[in-house]
Protein backbone atom coordinates (compact mmCIF):
# COMPACT_ATOMS: atom_id res chain seq x y z
CA UNK A 1 0.00 0.00 0.00
CA UNK A 2 1.12 3.43 -0.79
CA UNK A 3 -0.21 5.45 2.29
CA UNK A 4 -3.11 5.91 4.49
CA UNK A 5 -6.48 7.02 3.43
CA UNK A 6 -6.85 9.90 5.51
CA UNK A 7 -9.24 12.95 5.55
CA UNK A 8 -12.55 13.05 3.82
CA UNK A 9 -13.30 11.23 0.18
CA UNK A 10 -14.38 13.80 -1.54
CA UNK A 11 -14.65 13.48 -5.42
CA UNK A 12 -11.92 11.85 -7.57
CA UNK A 13 -10.85 12.64 -10.87
CA UNK A 14 -12.50 9.61 -12.31
CA UNK A 15 -15.76 10.54 -10.34
CA UNK A 16 -15.04 14.17 -12.52
CA UNK A 17 -14.33 12.44 -15.83
CA UNK A 18 -17.81 9.98 -15.16
CA UNK A 19 -20.05 13.10 -14.72
CA UNK A 20 -18.43 14.91 -17.82
CA UNK A 21 -18.83 11.78 -19.79
CA UNK A 22 -22.46 11.07 -19.07
CA UNK A 23 -23.31 14.72 -20.38
CA UNK A 24 -20.68 14.14 -23.50
CA UNK A 25 -22.26 11.02 -24.88
CA UNK A 26 -20.67 10.46 -28.46
CA UNK A 27 -18.69 13.85 -28.38
CA UNK A 28 -14.83 12.22 -29.35
CA UNK A 29 -12.93 12.44 -25.69
CA UNK A 30 -9.61 11.44 -27.40
CA UNK A 31 -7.90 11.02 -30.83
CA UNK A 32 -4.06 9.89 -31.87
CA UNK A 33 -3.87 9.86 -35.44
CA UNK A 34 -7.00 7.92 -37.21
CA UNK A 35 -7.59 6.70 -34.14
CA UNK A 36 -10.54 8.34 -31.79
CA UNK A 37 -12.76 6.94 -29.11
CA UNK A 38 -15.78 9.02 -27.74
CA UNK A 39 -16.45 10.11 -24.05
CA UNK A 40 -18.75 6.96 -23.96
CA UNK A 41 -15.99 4.81 -25.64
CA UNK A 42 -13.46 6.03 -23.34
CA UNK A 43 -15.01 5.17 -20.08
CA UNK A 44 -16.61 2.07 -21.23
CA UNK A 45 -12.91 0.38 -22.30
CA UNK A 46 -11.34 2.21 -19.09
CA UNK A 47 -13.99 0.10 -16.90
CA UNK A 48 -13.30 -3.46 -18.88
CA UNK A 49 -9.45 -2.75 -18.63
CA UNK A 50 -9.94 -1.97 -14.94
CA UNK A 51 -11.28 -5.41 -14.50
CA UNK A 52 -8.80 -6.86 -16.01
CA UNK A 53 -6.19 -5.19 -13.79
CA UNK A 54 -8.29 -5.88 -11.25
CA UNK A 55 -8.83 -10.00 -11.98
CA UNK A 56 -5.70 -11.00 -13.54
CA UNK A 57 -2.99 -8.94 -12.05
CA UNK A 58 -4.43 -8.50 -8.31
CA UNK A 59 -4.05 -3.96 -8.78
CA UNK A 60 -6.33 -2.64 -5.81
CA UNK A 61 -6.45 0.29 -3.89
CA UNK A 62 -3.36 1.69 -2.94
CA UNK A 63 -0.93 0.59 -5.45
CA UNK A 64 1.48 1.69 -7.85
CA UNK A 65 1.25 0.86 -11.42
CA UNK A 66 3.90 1.97 -13.91
CA UNK A 67 2.99 2.92 -17.42
CA UNK A 68 5.42 2.54 -20.37
CA UNK A 69 3.54 2.95 -23.73
CA UNK A 70 3.93 5.12 -26.51
CA UNK A 71 1.61 8.07 -26.72
CA UNK A 72 -1.13 6.81 -28.19
CA UNK A 73 -5.22 6.00 -27.06
CA UNK A 74 -4.15 3.27 -24.96
CA UNK A 75 -2.15 5.92 -22.95
CA UNK A 76 -5.39 7.82 -21.68
CA UNK A 77 -7.10 4.62 -21.30
CA UNK A 78 -5.02 2.91 -19.30
CA UNK A 79 -4.57 5.57 -16.84
CA UNK A 80 -8.38 6.02 -16.44
CA UNK A 81 -8.00 2.12 -15.35
CA UNK A 82 -5.46 2.55 -13.36
CA UNK A 83 -7.54 4.93 -11.42
CA UNK A 84 -10.53 3.21 -11.64
CA UNK A 85 -9.08 0.44 -9.48
CA UNK A 86 -8.03 2.84 -6.94
CA UNK A 87 -4.23 2.54 -7.38
CA UNK A 88 -1.86 5.14 -8.90
CA UNK A 89 -0.22 5.28 -12.35
CA UNK A 90 3.73 6.26 -12.50
CA UNK A 91 4.75 7.45 -15.88
CA UNK A 92 7.88 5.88 -17.57
CA UNK A 93 8.90 7.61 -20.74
CA UNK A 94 9.90 4.85 -23.37
CA UNK A 95 12.71 7.25 -24.34
CA UNK A 96 14.60 7.02 -21.34
CA UNK A 97 17.34 4.47 -20.97
CA UNK A 98 16.32 1.03 -19.71
CA UNK A 99 18.74 1.30 -17.14
CA UNK A 100 16.87 4.63 -15.39
CA UNK A 101 12.98 3.28 -15.85
CA UNK A 102 14.69 0.24 -13.67
CA UNK A 103 15.97 2.42 -11.26
CA UNK A 104 12.87 3.73 -11.33
CA UNK A 105 10.94 0.67 -10.93
CA UNK A 106 13.21 -0.59 -8.13
CA UNK A 107 12.82 2.43 -6.04
CA UNK A 108 8.16 2.18 -6.57
CA UNK A 109 8.22 -1.43 -6.69
CA UNK A 110 4.89 -1.47 -8.62
CA UNK A 111 2.02 -4.08 -8.32
CA UNK A 112 2.27 -4.27 -12.17
CA UNK A 113 3.58 -2.25 -15.17
CA UNK A 114 1.71 -1.81 -18.02
CA UNK A 115 4.03 -1.79 -21.48
CA UNK A 116 6.87 -3.07 -23.03
CA UNK A 117 9.31 -3.51 -20.08
CA UNK A 118 10.22 -6.82 -18.31
CA UNK A 119 12.72 -6.30 -15.48
CA UNK A 120 12.54 -9.31 -13.21
CA UNK A 121 10.42 -9.64 -9.95
CA UNK A 122 7.82 -7.41 -11.24
CA UNK A 123 4.91 -9.06 -12.70
CA UNK A 124 3.94 -7.49 -16.16
CA UNK A 125 0.40 -6.34 -17.26
CA UNK A 126 0.76 -7.68 -20.88
CA UNK A 127 -1.55 -6.70 -22.80
CA UNK A 128 -2.17 -8.80 -25.81
CA UNK A 129 -4.58 -6.48 -27.59
CA UNK A 130 -4.95 -2.72 -27.39
CA UNK A 131 -6.02 -1.42 -24.04
CA UNK A 132 -8.91 0.26 -25.48
CA UNK A 133 -10.22 -3.11 -27.00
CA UNK A 134 -9.87 -5.78 -23.88
CA UNK A 135 -13.07 -7.60 -23.23
CA UNK A 136 -13.11 -7.77 -20.15
CA UNK A 137 -16.84 -7.43 -18.49
CA UNK A 138 -16.96 -3.54 -18.03
CA UNK A 139 -17.66 -3.90 -14.08
CA UNK A 140 -17.66 -1.25 -12.00
CA UNK A 141 -14.30 -0.37 -10.12
CA UNK A 142 -14.01 -1.83 -6.72
CA UNK A 143 -13.72 -0.07 -3.08
CA UNK A 144 -14.90 3.45 -3.12
CA UNK A 145 -11.90 5.61 -3.55
CA UNK A 146 -11.16 8.82 -1.84
CA UNK A 147 -9.91 12.73 -3.15
CA UNK A 148 -7.29 12.40 -0.86
CA UNK A 149 -5.70 8.83 -2.42
CA UNK A 150 -2.39 9.61 -4.89
CA UNK A 151 -3.26 9.27 -8.18
CA UNK A 152 0.14 9.24 -9.71
CA UNK A 153 3.42 9.49 -8.94
CA UNK A 154 6.08 11.50 -11.25
CA UNK A 155 9.58 11.41 -10.47
CA UNK A 156 11.53 14.37 -11.07
CA UNK A 157 15.74 14.60 -10.86
CA UNK A 158 17.76 14.19 -7.90
CA UNK A 159 20.47 15.85 -5.76
CA UNK A 160 21.97 12.50 -4.33
CA UNK A 161 22.22 10.99 -8.33
CA UNK A 162 18.73 8.98 -8.59
CA UNK A 163 15.35 10.34 -9.23
CA UNK A 164 13.11 11.00 -6.75
CA UNK A 165 9.08 10.78 -7.10
CA UNK A 166 6.44 13.01 -6.05
CA UNK A 167 2.81 11.23 -4.64
CA UNK A 168 0.07 13.68 -6.35
CA UNK A 169 -3.30 13.10 -5.27
CA UNK A 170 -6.80 13.80 -6.77
CA UNK A 171 -7.19 16.47 -4.52
CA UNK A 172 -4.31 18.07 -5.36
CA UNK A 173 -5.06 17.72 -9.45
CA UNK A 174 -8.91 19.31 -8.72
CA UNK A 175 -7.29 21.80 -7.22
CA UNK A 176 -5.24 23.00 -10.21
CA UNK A 177 -8.40 23.03 -12.46
CA UNK A 178 -10.65 24.90 -9.49
CA UNK A 179 -7.74 28.02 -9.43
CA UNK A 180 -7.54 27.67 -12.90
CA UNK A 181 -11.32 27.54 -14.25
CA UNK A 182 -12.06 31.40 -14.00
CA UNK A 183 -8.89 32.48 -15.54
CA UNK A 184 -9.44 30.30 -18.63
CA UNK A 185 -13.00 29.28 -19.13
CA UNK A 186 -12.43 26.06 -20.69
CA UNK A 187 -15.11 24.00 -22.18
CA UNK A 188 -16.25 21.53 -24.18
CA UNK A 189 -15.31 23.64 -27.57
CA UNK A 190 -11.59 23.66 -26.51
CA UNK A 191 -9.05 21.12 -28.56
CA UNK A 192 -5.92 20.17 -25.95
CA UNK A 193 -2.72 19.00 -27.65
CA UNK A 194 -1.08 15.87 -25.13
CA UNK A 195 2.47 17.05 -26.33
CA UNK A 196 4.52 16.42 -23.55
CA UNK A 197 5.23 12.74 -22.29
CA UNK A 198 3.27 11.16 -19.27
CA UNK A 199 6.60 11.19 -17.16
CA UNK A 200 6.94 15.03 -17.51
CA UNK A 201 4.15 16.84 -15.01
CA UNK A 202 3.08 19.10 -18.21
CA UNK A 203 1.25 16.33 -19.34
CA UNK A 204 -1.40 16.55 -16.02
CA UNK A 205 -2.29 19.58 -17.50
CA UNK A 206 -2.97 18.68 -21.24
CA UNK A 207 -4.54 15.04 -20.28
CA UNK A 208 -6.88 16.52 -17.38
CA UNK A 209 -7.99 20.03 -18.87
CA UNK A 210 -9.97 18.20 -21.27
CA UNK A 211 -11.43 15.10 -19.79
CA UNK A 212 -12.46 17.18 -16.59
CA UNK A 213 -14.30 20.01 -19.21
CA UNK A 214 -15.66 18.05 -22.18
CA UNK A 215 -12.84 18.84 -23.94
CA UNK A 216 -11.38 17.00 -26.81
CA UNK A 217 -7.95 15.81 -26.22
CA UNK A 218 -5.49 15.01 -29.25
CA UNK A 219 -2.51 12.79 -28.25
CA UNK A 220 0.83 13.67 -30.14
CA UNK A 221 2.24 10.35 -31.21
CA UNK A 222 5.83 10.04 -30.26
CA UNK A 223 6.87 11.04 -34.07
CA UNK A 224 4.47 14.11 -34.02
CA UNK A 225 6.49 14.89 -31.39
CA UNK A 226 9.79 15.21 -32.84
CA UNK A 227 9.85 18.16 -35.58
CA UNK A 228 8.23 21.14 -35.45
CA UNK A 229 6.76 20.34 -38.62
CA UNK A 230 4.53 17.92 -37.76
CA UNK A 231 3.40 19.41 -34.44
CA UNK A 232 2.70 22.39 -36.16
CA UNK A 233 0.40 20.34 -38.63
CA UNK A 234 -1.34 18.66 -35.91
CA UNK A 235 -2.66 22.45 -34.43
CA UNK A 236 -3.69 23.35 -37.76
CA UNK A 237 -5.55 20.32 -38.69
CA UNK A 238 -7.03 19.62 -35.58
CA UNK A 239 -8.39 22.54 -34.79
CA UNK A 240 -6.15 22.40 -31.34
CA UNK A 241 -7.31 25.55 -29.22
CA UNK A 242 -4.95 25.18 -26.20
CA UNK A 243 -1.28 24.89 -26.16
CA UNK A 244 1.49 24.17 -23.94
CA UNK A 245 4.96 24.61 -24.50
CA UNK A 246 8.01 25.57 -22.94
CA UNK A 247 9.94 28.07 -24.63
CA UNK A 248 12.24 26.44 -25.75
CA UNK A 249 10.01 24.39 -28.15
CA UNK A 250 7.89 27.75 -28.48
CA UNK A 251 10.41 29.33 -30.52
CA UNK A 252 10.71 26.71 -33.32
CA UNK A 253 7.02 25.87 -33.60
CA UNK A 254 5.94 29.64 -33.89
CA UNK A 255 8.20 30.12 -36.91
CA UNK A 256 6.80 26.83 -38.43
CA UNK A 257 3.07 28.22 -37.75
CA UNK A 258 3.36 31.19 -38.81
CA UNK A 259 5.30 30.24 -42.06
CA UNK A 260 1.73 27.54 -43.10
CA UNK A 261 -0.77 30.73 -42.04
CA UNK A 262 -1.46 33.29 -44.47
CA UNK A 263 -4.15 34.89 -42.67
CA UNK A 264 -3.99 35.53 -38.53
CA UNK A 265 -7.42 35.07 -38.16
CA UNK A 266 -7.39 31.44 -39.51
CA UNK A 267 -5.02 30.23 -36.28
CA UNK A 268 -7.12 28.07 -34.12
CA UNK A 269 -5.47 28.65 -30.77
CA UNK A 270 -7.19 30.40 -28.44
CA UNK A 271 -4.70 29.52 -25.52
CA UNK A 272 -0.74 29.39 -25.62
CA UNK A 273 0.08 28.12 -22.14
CA UNK A 274 4.20 28.52 -21.66
CA UNK A 275 6.03 27.02 -18.66
CA UNK A 276 8.92 24.81 -17.93
CA UNK A 277 11.31 27.36 -18.28
CA UNK A 278 12.13 31.37 -17.96
CA UNK A 279 10.49 32.92 -21.00
CA UNK A 280 12.35 35.65 -22.63
CA UNK A 281 11.29 38.70 -24.65
CA UNK A 282 13.75 37.40 -27.62
CA UNK A 283 11.71 34.03 -27.56
CA UNK A 284 8.10 36.18 -28.00
CA UNK A 285 8.52 39.13 -29.91
CA UNK A 286 8.51 37.20 -33.52
CA UNK A 287 5.05 35.38 -32.58
CA UNK A 288 3.73 39.15 -31.25
CA UNK A 289 4.66 41.20 -34.15
CA UNK A 290 2.55 38.40 -36.29
CA UNK A 291 -0.29 37.56 -34.25
CA UNK A 292 -0.92 40.10 -31.17
CA UNK A 293 -1.35 39.71 -27.69
CA UNK A 294 -5.28 38.27 -27.72
CA UNK A 295 -6.02 35.63 -30.47
CA UNK A 296 -4.34 33.61 -28.92
CA UNK A 297 -4.15 34.99 -25.51
CA UNK A 298 -0.94 34.61 -23.97
CA UNK A 299 0.48 33.19 -20.63
CA UNK A 300 3.21 32.52 -18.31
CA UNK A 301 2.78 30.20 -15.81
CA UNK A 302 4.99 29.02 -13.43
CA UNK A 303 4.98 25.76 -11.47
CA UNK A 304 7.13 22.67 -10.06
CA UNK A 305 5.90 18.85 -9.71
CA UNK A 306 5.93 18.96 -5.86
CA UNK A 307 2.81 21.61 -6.62
CA UNK A 308 0.94 20.19 -9.03
CA UNK A 309 2.37 21.64 -12.40
CA UNK A 310 1.10 25.60 -11.97
CA UNK A 311 1.23 28.09 -9.37
CA UNK A 312 1.65 31.28 -10.90
CA UNK A 313 -0.26 32.87 -13.64
CA UNK A 314 0.31 36.04 -15.94
CA UNK A 315 -1.24 37.31 -19.13
CA UNK A 316 1.12 38.49 -21.01
CA UNK A 317 1.12 41.87 -22.99
CA UNK A 318 3.58 44.98 -24.54
CA UNK A 319 5.74 45.16 -21.26
CA UNK A 320 6.84 41.77 -20.97
CA UNK A 321 8.78 42.98 -24.67
CA UNK A 322 10.65 45.68 -22.54
CA UNK A 323 12.94 43.04 -20.34
CA UNK A 324 14.97 40.12 -21.10
CA UNK A 325 12.57 37.83 -18.55
CA UNK A 326 9.01 38.14 -18.61
CA UNK A 327 6.41 38.21 -15.19
CA UNK A 328 5.72 34.94 -13.82
CA UNK A 329 2.63 36.90 -12.29
CA UNK A 330 0.86 36.43 -9.42
CA UNK A 331 0.14 32.79 -7.17
CA UNK A 332 -2.79 30.93 -8.70
CA UNK A 333 -6.25 31.22 -6.54
CA UNK A 334 -5.57 29.04 -3.00
CA UNK A 335 -2.07 29.72 -3.21
CA UNK A 336 -0.11 31.31 -0.64
CA UNK A 337 3.78 32.90 -2.01
CA UNK A 338 5.97 33.72 0.59
CA UNK A 339 9.66 35.12 -0.44
CA UNK A 340 12.22 34.79 2.03
CA UNK A 341 16.05 35.46 2.30
CA UNK A 342 18.65 33.40 3.76
CA UNK A 343 17.73 33.18 7.31
CA UNK A 344 14.00 32.66 6.49
CA UNK A 345 12.53 36.28 7.03
CA UNK A 346 10.26 37.61 4.87
CA UNK A 347 11.59 39.55 2.11
CA UNK A 348 11.27 41.18 -1.72
CA UNK A 349 14.12 39.15 -2.86
CA UNK A 350 14.74 35.62 -2.44
CA UNK A 351 13.65 32.13 -1.93
CA UNK A 352 10.45 31.12 -2.97
CA UNK A 353 8.09 29.17 -0.21
CA UNK A 354 4.52 27.90 -1.81
CA UNK A 355 1.33 26.97 0.16
CA UNK A 356 -1.78 25.85 -0.94
CA UNK A 357 -3.76 22.96 -1.85
CA UNK A 358 -1.88 21.98 -4.89
CA UNK A 359 1.12 21.21 -2.62
CA UNK A 360 2.24 17.23 -2.06
CA UNK A 361 2.88 15.89 0.96
CA UNK A 362 6.15 14.40 0.53
CA UNK A 363 8.82 12.09 -1.63
CA UNK A 364 8.20 8.72 -1.94
CA UNK A 365 10.77 6.71 0.26
CA UNK A 366 12.60 10.16 1.13
CA UNK A 367 12.05 11.26 4.51
CA UNK A 368 15.16 13.26 4.91
CA UNK A 369 14.25 15.12 1.97
CA UNK A 370 10.72 15.22 2.58
CA UNK A 371 11.54 16.83 5.90
CA UNK A 372 13.99 19.57 4.15
CA UNK A 373 11.63 20.73 2.02
CA UNK A 374 7.83 19.95 2.89
CA UNK A 375 6.02 21.87 6.22
CA UNK A 376 3.87 23.64 6.96
CA UNK A 377 2.78 27.60 6.15
CA UNK A 378 -0.35 28.87 8.42
CA UNK A 379 -1.30 25.18 8.72
CA UNK A 380 -1.35 25.20 5.05
CA UNK A 381 0.74 22.83 3.77
CA UNK A 382 4.35 24.11 2.21
CA UNK A 383 7.16 23.74 -0.21
CA UNK A 384 10.37 25.15 -0.40
CA UNK A 385 11.45 25.96 -3.94
CA UNK A 386 15.12 26.67 -4.09
CA UNK A 387 13.94 29.08 -6.66
CA UNK A 388 15.04 32.86 -6.24
CA UNK A 389 12.33 35.57 -7.30
CA UNK A 390 11.38 39.05 -6.53
CA UNK A 391 8.60 41.15 -5.74
CA UNK A 392 7.46 43.57 -8.37
CA UNK A 393 4.04 44.57 -7.31
CA UNK A 394 1.93 41.40 -6.96
CA UNK A 395 3.69 39.79 -9.73
CA UNK A 396 7.07 37.85 -9.19
CA UNK A 397 9.94 37.60 -11.01
CA UNK A 398 12.02 35.00 -11.69
CA UNK A 399 15.90 35.01 -10.95
CA UNK A 400 17.26 31.58 -11.21
CA UNK A 401 18.14 29.08 -8.61
CA UNK A 402 19.45 29.05 -5.04
CA UNK A 403 21.28 25.38 -5.42
CA UNK A 404 22.63 23.52 -8.55
CA UNK A 405 19.55 22.45 -10.69
CA UNK A 406 18.73 23.83 -14.29
CA UNK A 407 16.16 23.75 -16.61
CA UNK A 408 17.02 22.25 -19.86
CA UNK A 409 13.88 22.60 -21.89
CA UNK A 410 11.03 22.57 -18.91
CA UNK A 411 12.87 19.38 -17.41
CA UNK A 412 14.25 20.00 -13.63
CA UNK A 413 18.15 18.71 -13.77
CA UNK A 414 20.24 18.14 -10.95
CA UNK A 415 23.73 18.76 -11.55
CA UNK A 416 24.66 15.99 -9.08
CA UNK A 417 22.35 13.45 -10.84
CA UNK A 418 24.12 13.80 -13.78
CA UNK A 419 27.70 13.96 -12.59
CA UNK A 420 26.89 10.61 -10.51
CA UNK A 421 25.73 8.89 -13.48
CA UNK A 422 28.78 10.24 -15.72
CA UNK A 423 31.13 8.97 -12.55
CA UNK A 424 29.55 5.23 -13.46
CA UNK A 425 30.88 4.65 -17.07
CA UNK A 426 34.10 2.66 -16.89
CA UNK A 427 37.85 4.32 -16.98
CA UNK A 428 35.92 7.81 -16.10
CA UNK A 429 38.12 9.80 -12.82
CA UNK A 430 36.96 12.70 -11.77
CA UNK A 431 33.76 14.34 -13.52
CA UNK A 432 31.98 18.08 -13.50
CA UNK A 433 29.28 18.51 -14.55
CA UNK A 434 28.66 22.48 -15.05
CA UNK A 435 25.81 24.25 -17.18
CA UNK A 436 26.17 26.62 -20.46
CA UNK A 437 24.54 28.37 -22.71
CA UNK A 438 24.54 26.90 -26.49
CA UNK A 439 22.78 28.96 -29.59
CA UNK A 440 21.03 31.04 -26.60
CA UNK A 441 19.91 27.86 -25.04
CA UNK A 442 20.62 26.30 -21.65
CA UNK A 443 22.87 22.95 -21.68
CA UNK A 444 24.97 21.22 -20.34
CA UNK A 445 28.86 20.35 -20.65
CA UNK A 446 31.07 17.57 -18.37
CA UNK A 447 34.88 18.31 -17.89
CA UNK A 448 36.04 14.67 -17.09
CA UNK A 449 39.72 12.80 -16.35
CA UNK A 450 40.93 9.33 -17.34
CA UNK A 451 40.69 6.97 -13.85
CA UNK A 452 43.84 4.73 -15.76
CA UNK A 453 45.41 7.27 -18.06
CA UNK A 454 44.18 6.17 -21.02
CA UNK A 455 42.37 8.66 -23.03
CA UNK A 456 38.55 8.18 -23.54
CA UNK A 457 37.06 9.91 -26.16
CA UNK A 458 34.19 12.39 -25.76
CA UNK A 459 32.27 10.31 -28.16
CA UNK A 460 32.66 7.39 -26.27
CA UNK A 461 31.83 8.82 -23.33
CA UNK A 462 28.89 10.34 -24.61
CA UNK A 463 27.17 6.77 -26.40
CA UNK A 464 28.34 5.53 -22.82
CA UNK A 465 26.37 7.93 -20.63
CA UNK A 466 23.47 7.75 -23.24
CA UNK A 467 22.57 4.45 -22.45
CA UNK A 468 22.42 6.14 -18.72
CA UNK A 469 20.58 8.72 -18.35
CA UNK A 470 17.63 10.73 -20.29
CA UNK A 471 18.24 12.69 -23.56
CA UNK A 472 17.42 15.58 -21.51
CA UNK A 473 19.83 15.19 -19.26
CA UNK A 474 22.65 14.53 -22.02
CA UNK A 475 25.61 17.58 -21.93
CA UNK A 476 25.64 18.93 -25.45
CA UNK A 477 29.81 19.56 -24.71
CA UNK A 478 32.61 17.15 -23.32
CA UNK A 479 36.03 17.72 -22.60
CA UNK A 480 38.69 15.68 -21.67
CA UNK A 481 41.40 16.85 -19.17
CA UNK A 482 44.69 15.36 -17.63
CA UNK A 483 43.41 17.31 -14.16
CA UNK A 484 40.74 19.34 -13.53
CA UNK A 485 40.93 22.81 -13.21
CA UNK A 486 41.31 23.67 -9.10
CA UNK A 487 40.96 27.10 -7.10
CA UNK A 488 43.66 28.00 -4.98
CA UNK A 489 42.10 25.80 -2.21
CA UNK A 490 42.39 23.14 -4.29
CA UNK A 491 38.82 22.50 -5.15
CA UNK A 492 37.34 22.19 -8.23
CA UNK A 493 36.67 25.37 -10.00
CA UNK A 494 33.15 24.72 -11.89
CA UNK A 495 33.39 28.43 -13.03
CA UNK A 496 36.82 27.90 -14.66
CA UNK A 497 35.56 25.09 -16.54
CA UNK A 498 32.04 26.21 -17.29
CA UNK A 499 34.40 29.32 -18.84
CA UNK A 500 36.40 26.79 -21.16
CA UNK A 501 33.76 25.20 -21.57
CA UNK A 502 31.12 27.62 -22.74
CA UNK A 503 30.82 28.18 -27.20
CA UNK A 504 32.67 31.94 -27.41
CA UNK A 505 33.21 32.61 -23.80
Amino acid sequence: MLLSHAGTRGETLVERFDRVAAASGDRVAVECGDARLSYAGLRDASLRLAAYLRTGHGVRRGDLVAVCLEPSLDTVVTILAILRCGAAYVPLDVENPVARNRLILGDCAPRAVVGDLDPPAIPVAALRRAAHDIRAPARPAGPATSADDVCHVIYTSGTTGTPKGVPITHRNVRALFDATADLFGFGARDVWLLYHSVAFDFSVWELWGPLLTGGRLVVAGRWDRLTPETCAGLVLERGVTVLNQTPTAFGVLAREISARVPDPAAVPLRHIVFGGEPLGAATLAPWVERFGFDRPALVNMYGLTEATVHATYHRLGPADLAGEWSSIGAPLPGFTARVVDEHGRPARRGELLLAGPQVAAGYLHRPQLTADRFGALDGVPCYRTGDLVEWHGPALTHLGRADQQVKIRGHRVELGEVAAAASTVPGVGQVCVVPIRRDGEPALACAYTSETGKPISPRAFRESLRTRIPPYMLPGRFRLYDRLPTTVNGKIDPERIRKDMEPNS
